[in-house]
């Protein structure tokens, strides 16, 4: 009779839920946390809970079985050092725009990689990706651009109606 030890157990549930992570989100970045100080790390998080993105610190050994259980292997190259793992689950640009913008105010965080549309991406792609608009900007565009006709038609008929007066 065999038992697994409960340690075992906790960690096999832990990637279990990092894989999950890693395939039902829309946007992963990694990025490299280093030096950062706990002041600056409580800033990305709570910058990330305003937005409705998930900030997680796990061991890259473990976010590495997880990799290979989701058929992600390539992103093991990225996980050495101290990572941080930004998760979003609705738009998948805000994670690496978090970090992207986060890390122009704080150099300690550096972006290596990330997943984007279920692709692995390498540190430029997913920077990139970061300057890419988020989905509210390109409503925003989308309805600018169908505002402008109707602006320009309101403009042309004031103007008659300002030279028959």
């Amino acid at each position: 009779m065999t038992q697994e030890r409960p340690a075992h157990a906790k960690k096999a549930l832990v990637i279990q839920e990092i894989a999950q992570k890693l395939t039902t989100n829309n946007g992963v970045a990694i990025a490299e946390y280093k030096n950062l100080t706990v002041a600056q790390m409580t800033t990305l998080r709570q910058e990330a809970l305003k937005q409705g993105i998930e900030v997680k610190v796990y061991k890259d050994s473990l976010v590495r079985r997880a990799a290979s259980e989701s058929n992600l292997e390539p992103l093991n190259e990225f996980l050495t050092q101290q990572n941080v793992f930004i998760f979003s689950k609705e738009d998948g640009v805000a994670a690496p725009k978090l970090v992207a913008e986060f890390a122009k105010k704080n150099k300690d965080l550096v972006l290596k990689a990330g997943i984007f549309e279920g692709k692995i991406q390498d540190t430029t792609a997913i920077n990139n990706i970061a300057s890419l608009p988020s989905k509210e900007e390109l409503y925003s565009m989308f309805a600018n651009s169908l505002l402008y006709p109707l602006r320009q038609v309101m403009n042309a008929i004031k103007a008659v109606a300002d030279t028959k007066a």
